[in-house]
């Protein structure tokens, strides 16, 4: 943020939001596709897989051009007419528009190779190519400092040449390792009508998701400018980095869950289930606990200026984070049960609340911290709301649900939180007690997770893949 500046790294975090708002297209047809994907995977149909990647590859392409359209007209609209930005950079805020624009395109026409990746629980590229964008992304940081035109221009354009090379890596791997990466264009209608039946409670509910998530920069924008936005934008990209660990976990679950749906492994499903969400917060939790008690001092070290709001943004957005964990598994088991009508008319109804809410408290006088404490109530009242509607497809215990994950994650947190919250008061505020905090509860949070938050089967099971990859 040092080498953009506040303003800039604000104008970059809103208005690279104002064009993610429309990634929800891309992110509902990637769930869509697999889905149907790990379908016919999972009932052993090569054809099937074949003809769903031509279908999907092809509505990917009709899209993307629709998409072009409407950010080159509604999106350049409000880019000039809504947001707040000062005169002098108006000029840098257009370009760096565009290039999220072209990036978003090019992300949208290669999704479907993300899909046959996950579909075929091909997990292990994603860690180099993870690898890869990270060290990237970290010259481009440092190398901005010396580019010969704008920096903010260079930054948006660096962005995207490593999203065009990640695509372009992508395509060229799956089409040498999968048969059925071979397009042709395909429009059968019985196809379409399938996949839209599917996509369009899908895209009701990934919109209302992006409604609130980049919603809330340019209110953030609107009441406060571009200084506030570059706040929560250090806070998107320290919440980006930690929650990457977890997500990664339940990418891998996800063909899982799929396949034993179709399967009709009804019990292996429960199973992946209330496992799958007690990990996704454990993993989440072991990074975040120590991370709270060196937020600021972390933020000082990274930045030569800390926005303010940037300290109290970062712990609230990884609160969300901690709560969205047990939303994740959740809407994965919706896809593969495939009936979304319900679950997203009313999930979407509560989830929607978090905008109006929000924009009211602002209204009155509210601070942007009033933003994400909204949101995180809203997330645990969406949670249980959902929950409740998945029980009218599949035979969920509430019972099993509380006992395998509910309560050992409150365990862990309880007995986690108490002891070094204690200690913190007892020592101070000085940068020394807080780094001392950070490395007990890493020792801390590792002894209560394997004491309460795990099985005697789950710790044997650990015990012996670490013993063998510690002989390897």
């Amino acid at each position: 943020m040092d080498k953009l500046g506040i303003v800039d790294f604000g104008i970059q975090n809103v208005v690279g939001g104002l064009a993610s708002m429309f990634t929800f297209f891309r992110s509902s047809l990637s769930n869509a596709t697999q889905r149907f994907l790990s379908i016919a995977i999972g009932q052993n149909s090569e054809d099937d897989v074949k003809r769903i990647f031509k279908q999907h590859q092809s509505i990917y392409l009709v899209l993307t051009i629709l998409l072009l359209l409407l950010f080159e007209t509604i999106g350049i609209y409000f880019l000039y007419n809504k947001l707040v930005i000062p005169p002098e950079r108006v000029n840098a805020a257009f370009w760096v528009f565009q290039f999220t624009v072209a990036s978003l395109c090019v992300t949208l026409l290669s999704v479907v190779y993300d899909a046959v990746l996950i579909a075929h629980e091909n997990m292990k590229v994603y860690s180099y190519v993870g690898v890869f964008e990270a060290l990237a992304k970290l010259v481009i940081a440092f190398g901005i400092a010396y580019s010969p035109v704008d920096r903010l221009i260079s930054y948006a354009f660096l962005l995207l040449c490593v999203a065009c090379a990640i695509r372009i890596f992508y395509a060229i791997y799956c089409k040498y390792l999968y048969k059925e990466c071979s397009y042709s264009f395909l429009w059968h209608k019985k196809d379409v009508k399938e996949t839209f039946s599917f996509v369009s409670w899908n895209v009701i509910g990934t919109a209302v998701w992006a409604v609130n998530n980049n919603g809330i920069d340019v209110l953030l924008n609107m009441f406060f400018g571009p200084a506030v936005n570059a706040a929560k934008g250090v806070a998107s990209q320290v919440n980006f980095a930690i929650t990457n660990f977890s997500n990664g976990f339940l990418t891998s679950v996800q063909p899982q869950l799929t396949k034993s749906y179709a399967a009709k492994d009804y019990e292996y499903l429960y199973i992946l289930f209330f496992k799958g969400s007690k990990y996704s917060f454990l993993l989440l939790w072991f990074f975040c606990f120590p991370f709270f008690f060196v937020i600021e001092s972390v933020l000082g070290i990274w930045l030569k200026e800390v926005p303010e709001y940037a300290c109290s943004f970062v712990f609230l957005i990884l609160l969300y984070s901690l709560v969205n964990s047990f939303n994740q598994p959740i809407w994965i088991l919706a896809q593969a049960i495939g009936k979304l009508k319900w679950y997203i008319c009313i999930g979407s109804a509560v989830f929607l609340m978090v905008f109006p809410i929000s924009y009211v408290l602002l209204q009155k006088g509210g601070s942007p911290n009033s933003v994400f404490v909204t949101n995180v109530i809203i997330r645990v009242v969406y949670i249980f709301t959902v929950l409740a509607i998945l029980r009218k497809y599949i035979d969920l215990s509430y019972r099993r649900y509380l006992s395998e994950t509910i309560k050992p994650v409150f365990e862990v947190v309880f007995v986690s939180v108490l002891p070094l919250a204690a200690l913190r008061i007892y020592w101070g505020d000085t940068p020394y007690a807080c780094w001392m905090s950070a490395f007990l509860a890493m020792i801390v949070n590792t002894l209560v997770i394997c004491e309460f938050g795990l099985t005697k089967e789950e710790r044997l099971f650990i015990k012996e893949k670490f013993l063998k990859r510690m002989k390897k």
